[in-house]
């Protein structure tokens, strides 16, 4: 209980009374008009406003059980990557050779494994952006080895260079990025150690909520806001809020335009 009242929010408070107040005022409505007694309209009132809640914080259970399990899935599979890209030249091979019968392979190429059917398997995990010279090599090596079917597996891909490589003749290209890659490889292994796992920043500090404010980048919106909230001091008869929020916006935007100044004659 006493967890419950902590993690309560104020804004969840007024939501929450704002959300059945709402309700409660439009059945009110139309039970009384259809019931024509004030008892009667207020206990189906009642029971409507508590089965909608119930609903809805079913509903919001449910939702949020499927994106926690998204997000660990997610996780898993960002630190599956990740690992690939850690990992040498060989590590890969031998993970991805694995998956198939040693009969099947023909010889391995580098980062190429070739198969007895003249099919071949690229994996390409030195970055996470792959650039198409890379690719271009990778494809003009399975084209000198006679190489008619290639899989790339990669963690991502530029969608123009994707449709490039999978649209060339005299050799079928298929590009596999790194959800295809966990779905049809990675996610077969036993779970492995996070190597990579951010640890949660936590709540946002007084100190560093004014550093985001305060960038120069902000700097044009600030001063075009205070610009606006000016001209409306000028026209609005009582106009003091007005005059104290363009001074308040128009203070931001020099602090902020002084702030990447002052850093930059440091530099």
């Amino acid at each position: 209980m006493r967890n419950f009242i902590k993690n309560l929010k104020f804004s969840s408070v007024i939501d929450f009374l704002f959300f059945n107040l709402t309700l409660f005022l439009i059945f009110f409505a139309w039970t009384r008009f259809i019931f024509k007694n004030v008892l009667i309209a207020l206990i189906i009132t009642f029971a409507l406003i508590i089965a909608i809640n119930l609903i809805k914080n079913i509903r919001m259970h449910i939702k949020s059980s499927k994106n926690t399990t998204l997000k660990i899935k997610s996780s898993e599979m960002e630190n599956c990557l990740l690992l690939l890209i850690a990992q040498s030249n060989q590590e890969k091979i031998d993970l991805f050779s694995s998956f198939y019968e040693k009969n099947d392979i023909e010889f391995v190429l580098d980062n190429i494994i070739v198969f007895k059917d003249n099919s071949g398997l690229a994996i390409n995990f030195s970055h996470k952006n792959e650039s198409q010279e890379n690719f271009l090599r990778i494809v003009y090596k399975a084209r000198q080895n006679n190489i008619k079917k290639l899989s790339i597996l990669c963690y991502s891909m530029n969608k123009q260079d994707k449709i490039f490589f999978e649209n060339l003749t005299d050799i079928e290209v298929k590009i596999l990025e790194k959800e295809e890659v966990y779905t049809k490889f990675l996610i077969k292994l036993p779970k492995k150690e996070n190597y990579f796992n951010i640890k949660s920043t936590g709540k946002i500090k007084f100190k560093q909520f004014i550093s985001l404010s305060i960038d120069r980048r902000k700097a044009k919106g600030y001063f075009l806001s205070g610009l606006l909230i000016f001209f409306c001091s000028l026209i609005v008869k009582y106009n003091i809020y007005y005059v104290i929020m363009s001074s308040i916006l128009f203070l931001l935007a020099l602090l902020s335009f002084r702030k990447n100044e002052t850093l930059t004659i440091q530099k």
